[in-house]
């Protein structure tokens, strides 16, 4: 017989046995589904190279300065970078962050904007599909040109290629189209626009001036560690020449890719080990049922040895069966990781780097199939050889009829079992850390006190900034313009029915973002060199809104920020007095922050766990909104009611002060301050469901052996039930046959799970490890789930009557 007819002969026996059919089969699905789904994931994120041209060879090249980490640089170290690392790089480029206001066909839209360098277009090789990259032509001469990314070109500009040459409007100003980036070029990921990095009437920057980031493309056959040999001298040259600004700077050289994705390498590490321990446990479970299949086989292939099959054949005939299951197991396994990726990334839509999308592909396929077919050797081969190795007379006089098989099958059955309950507790105890993490966040106070609370964000364009312009004038006039604007839109906000305050800042409090920082100092006081301070721009009602208690002073006024161009008057935070002020009076002091003159601390606010709730909080200083020259802007209003429900009427109001102002991003604040736990969240609900699949074939396997045990052992226990045991007594029996497996597999468990703990010892807060609270909990469940699968093969064992079983056997 050939090979499709050992397929159909093995087919033909597996229908005639389909719950065991489907078990194996839908035990391989599930681990290799889990598997897939984040393997895809992981080779998306973190294998495959990023679609640009000799991706390997791109670096971000950071500022490295005691206590900022990767950080931005001013355009005087740039330069001198640029000038003095040819030895190392290619081409070397920067870009910055702005947002701009695009007016096209009367509609206005907020743009993600970057202002570049000439060089980072040679960095990433020109990626033009029409026109051209700007150059130092350009840049030197100040003039406002732009180049479009497809997405914009193609859903604002219909991708007509005559957009070429037009005029567009970014913030009021004219800026000349003079290219379109190629489809799937996207750098920075969100960026939709490329300006020069030098405009018309821009102020001079000063070296002190950090916001800068760097990108450069390695010279063939550089390593990052030889490119940050060359950097060494440079920023060597640098801290000595101006130690006022780059005083213990260095210079860090990171692989592109490493550099995007290197917030997310650790959780999709962490979830990738998780599956494959699913797929461990899937494995597990699938031996144990080949072992049962193949041993109850045993009497039909010691029938077909005695009449001539050699042990080949029927070697052959059992694998067969395994490459069937394995193959429907692999094939269904790769149709649930389709649905389990989409779910995946909808669960996940900001957090994962965009791009590469996470396809199945090739090079997946032939990694869940490598597994799958190892899979299959290991646990399909083994039963068949054995199974073909039955001694023919043993088995035809019955030898085996009563028996669980040999010891050393038996034992190997239990031994799965018990690796299968470890695995499922390591897991479960990753998973049991990570729920009790996030609950312990939960319950940290943000800071913020108004649960009803909808806020905005919006974009108003400051006046143009001309050549020529003196830097104080402008400040003054974007300054009273845009007070102006705000005044209007507060008091517009306030007709709303409903609405309780409103508030305006630069930025939302404990919305993940540190926000921006300034060197500082107190008078009378000597404070570290590297005395940093973020500072926020607050409307009056700014604390009242959002429920940040003023403990000490008062909060700003309508007369705070009147008396002169720069702030007057700020507050500070509780951690900045704690730091800097001591046992001092904090309304006695003063701060020279932004110009020479002092500025009064009038009041002390509460701490806000800006950047999360697992980030202390940082020193703050508030300034008076009236004083802030920025048309990125929050808004929120504190509402009577669901504040969601307000949504409508604030765009239609804000629409109404402020016609040209977009509106985006409205969400309620719970989700602001919740939006920063969304990976933890990400991992937590991955790592349950691995968790649960864990949980479900371990209790599944039990059940099997159990089962196949109670139905083997039908014999015995007819005749235990005959000499007098009570239905207690074959429970008992049954049971101490479960527990013999559940006990070794807890305790392997606990050695696995103090693994695991450390492996994911990053991801948590407020519990270690080794919390003894958690481990236990969890082995309570896992006896709990255990013994339920013991339960139904317990009371059918001891439902069996006496005579019919002593009969059958």
């Amino acid at each position: 017989m050939n090979l499709s007819a050992d397929l159909r002969h093995a087919w033909r026996g597996l229908c005639a046995r389909p719950g065991f059919f489907a078990t194996a089969v839908l035990t391989l699905t599930l681990g290799i589904g889990a598997l897939g789904a984040i393997f895809t994931v992981y080779d998306a994120v973190l294998l495959k190279p990023l679609p640009f041209a000799d991706a390997e060879r791109l670096v971000r090249v950071t500022r490295e300065q005691p206590p900022a980490q990767r950080s931005t640089i001013s355009l005087q170290a740039f330069q001198e970078w640029r000038d003095r690392s040819g030895a190392a790089f290619e081409a070397i480029g920067a870009f910055s962050d702005d947002t701009r206001n695009l007016t096209h066909d009367g509609q206005a839209q907020r743009l993600d904007v970057y202002r570049v360098t000439p060089g980072f277009w040679d960095v990433f090789g020109q990626p033009l599909a029409l026109g051209r990259a700007f150059g130092d032509e350009e840049e030197n001469r100040n003039e406002r040109v732009v180049v479009l990314s497809d997405l914009l070109w193609r859903n604002q500009f219909g991708a007509d290629p005559a957009v070429i040459g037009r005029d567009v409007e970014l913030n009021g100003e004219s800026f000349r189209v003079i290219g379109v980036t190629a489809a799937g070029f996207r750098y920075p990921s969100d960026a939709q626009v490329w300006i020069p990095t030098f405009l018309p009437g821009d102020t001079t920057f000063h070296r002190g001036m950090n916001f800068l980031r760097t990108v450069a493309r390695l010279r063939p056959g550089v390593s990052t560690a030889q490119a940050r040999e060359v950097m060494n001298p440079i920023t060597d040259w640098q801290a000595r020449t101006y130690p006022d600004h780059h005083a213990h700077m260095s210079a860090g050289v990171t692989e592109l890719k490493a550099f995007v994705s290197g917030g997310v390498r650790q959780p999709l590490g962490m979830l990738l080990v998780a599956a494959a321990l699913v797929l461990l446990v899937a494995c597990a479970n699938l031996a144990n049922l080949m072992l049962a299949r193949g041993q109850a086989r045993a009497q039909e292939l010691a029938l077909r040895s005695a009449l001539g099959a050699d042990r080949g054949r029927l070697v052959r005939q059992v694998l067969a069966e395994s490459l069937l299951i394995g193959a429907i197991g692999t094939a269904a396994g790769l149709l649930l990781a389709g649905p389990a990726i989409a779910a995946l990334t909808a669960l996940a839509p900001d957090l994962l780097p965009p791009y590469n999308a996470p396809t199945i592909d090739l090079r997946v396929i032939a990694g869940i199939a490598a597994v799958a077919l190892a899979t299959l050797l290991l646990f399909g081969l083994a039963p068949a050889w054995r199974a073909a190795a039955a001694d023919p007379l043993q088995a035809l006089a019955g030898a085996t009829r009563s028996q669980t098989g040999t010891r050393a099958q038996s034992r190997g059955r239990r031994m799965l079992v018990s690796a299968e309950i470890a695995l499922a507790m390591a897991v479960l105890a990753g998973a049991g850390l990570l729920i009790d993490s996030l609950r312990r966040l939960e319950a940290v106070d943000s800071g913020v006190g108004s649960p009803q609370v909808l806020t905005a964000s919006i974009s108003i364009t400051l006046p143009v900034r001309q050549p020529g312009d003196d830097n104080d004038e402008w400040a003054a006039r974007a300054i009273g313009q845009l007070k102006a604007r705000l005044d209007a839109i507060e008091a517009r906000l306030r007709e709303l029915p409903g609405v309780a305050s409103v508030a305006i800042a630069n930025r939302l409090p404990a919305s993940g973002d540190w926000g921006w920082n300034s060197r500082f100092s107190i008078p009378g006081r000597t404070l570290d060199d590297q005395a940093l301070a973020e500072y926020r721009f607050v409307s009056p009602d700014y604390f009242t809104t959002f429920g940040i208690p003023v403990e000490a002073g008062r909060a700003f006024d309508a007369s705070d920020g009147t008396r002169a161009l720069l702030p007057t008057e700020v507050l500070v935070n509780r951690a900045f007095v704690k730091r800097y002020l001591g046992d001092a009076d904090p309304l006695n002091e003063s701060v020279v922050i932004f110009g020479d003159q002092p500025k009064r601390i009038v009041g002390v606010v509460a701490d806000v766990h800006q950047a999360g709730l697992d980030a202390p909080p940082n020193t703050e200083v508030y300034f008076p909104i009236s004083k802030a020259a920025v048309g990125d802007l929050s808004v929120a209003i504190k509402v009577d009611g669901d504040a969601l429900a307000f949504a409508e009427p604030l765009r239609r109001a804000l629409h109404e002060v402020a016609p040209d102002v977009p509106v985006h991003g409205i969400r309620t604040m719970d989700q602001v301050t919740g939006a920063t736990l969304a990976m933890r969240r990400f991992n937590m609900t991955l790592m349950s469901v691995f968790a649960a699949l864990a949980l479900a074939l371990a209790a599944i396997g039990l059940y099997g052996v159990i089962a196949y045990t109670v139905g083997q052992r039908r014999r015995e226990i007819g005749l235990r039930q005959a000499v007098g045991a009570r239905a207690l007594d074959i429970h008992r029996f049954v049971l101490a046959d479960g527990l013999r497996m559940i006990v070794p597999g807890i305790a392997l468990g606990l050695a696995g799970a103090l693994a695991l703990g450390r492996l994911i010892a990053t991801q948590l807060y407020g519990v270690g490890a080794a919390d003894p609270r958690v481990l236990g909990a969890v082995a309570a469940v896992l006896v709990a789930v255990a013994l339920a699968a013991c339960a139904i093969p317990m009371r059918r064992a001891a439902r069996v009557p006496p005579m019919d079983a002593l009969r059958d056997g």
